[in-house]
């Protein structure tokens, strides 16, 4: 070590600097400004930064929640560039899960929540790793999508065992969209015009089912009956490129009336 690190680590060892978003740290280990060791005190954490950064209040302590007040980072080998879109997936899922001003556009995720392990973007990176399907993409080139109520049908939580990674035709199929359904049960509307109700069934913009009954009853129970069909085939078309668990959840999905 030169003279003036030398000089330089007598002057800050032990030494506290504020931050802008972790609070105060203090100075451990001082090798030379691009090599600075710094502790936080709560939560406890070691982390190695630069003198220009700790100088600037930059330096943040991983383990303290960052993002919405729940989310940290961590401590682990997941966070550079080759991360970004693992990190961008973990921060959406948890806009979806505490931001208030989503939920005011998304109601139906204001129960939401994300166990806590992944709270810790490090554990819900090695986890996106670990999926066989994490980087798949369907037949227009879009990657497979995160979703949490497949394997457990009304499912409020991001967990491990929750989620899954499906391509879109398979999320948008299961998509329950109640806010704009009506009084009615799901798939049924009342034809003014016929004086029936009406039984409709629509995927990915086509219309492949219509009939009209004399009671919403009749009429849900004729829907229920063709989207769990439509189901059946859609989960044969993916057979080969989705997880066998989430396969064998579709062949057993029911369609309810309180959906």
């Amino acid at each position: 070590m030169c003279k003036s690190s030398l000089n330089k680590q007598v002057e800050l060892l032990g030494k506290e600097f504020d931050t802008t978003k972790s609070g105060k740290c203090f100075v451990i280990d001082y090798k030379n400004s691009s090599n600075v060791l710094v502790a936080f005190y709560e939560p406890l954490c070691f982390v190695k930064t630069t003198y220009s950064l700790l100088r600037r209040g930059k330096v943040k302590n991983p383990l303290m929640p960052h993002l919405l007040g729940v989310g940290l980072f961590g401590i682990g080998k997941y966070g550079g560039k080759k991360d970004n879109k693992v990190y961008r997936l973990w921060s959406n899922m948890l806009v979806r899960a505490y931001d208030h001003k989503f939920h005011k556009k998304q109601e139906s995720y204001k129960d939401v929540t994300v166990c806590k392990e992944w709270l810790n973007f490090q554990n819900f990176a090695e986890w996106y790793y670990s999926q066989k399907h994490f980087n798949t993409k369907d037949d227009k080139g879009r990657s497979y999508q995160l979703d949490k109520d497949i394997l457990i049908k009304g499912n409020k939580i991001y967990s491990p065992e929750t989620c899954c990674f499906v391509p879109h035709e398979i999320n948008s199929l299961l998509l329950l969209r109640k806010r704009v359904r009506g009084k009615y049960p799901i798939g049924v509307s009342y034809s003014k015009q016929n004086h029936k109700f009406d039984m409709c069934l629509t995927h990915l913009g086509q219309k492949l089912s219509r009939s009209f009954h004399d009671t919403p009853e009749e009429a849900f129970q004729a829907y229920k009956e063709a989207k769990e069909l439509c189901i059946k085939e859609v989960a044969n078309k993916w057979k080969d490129k989705i997880d066998d668990k989430v396969y064998q959840s579709l062949l057993n999905y029911e369609v309810s009336i309180e959906d």
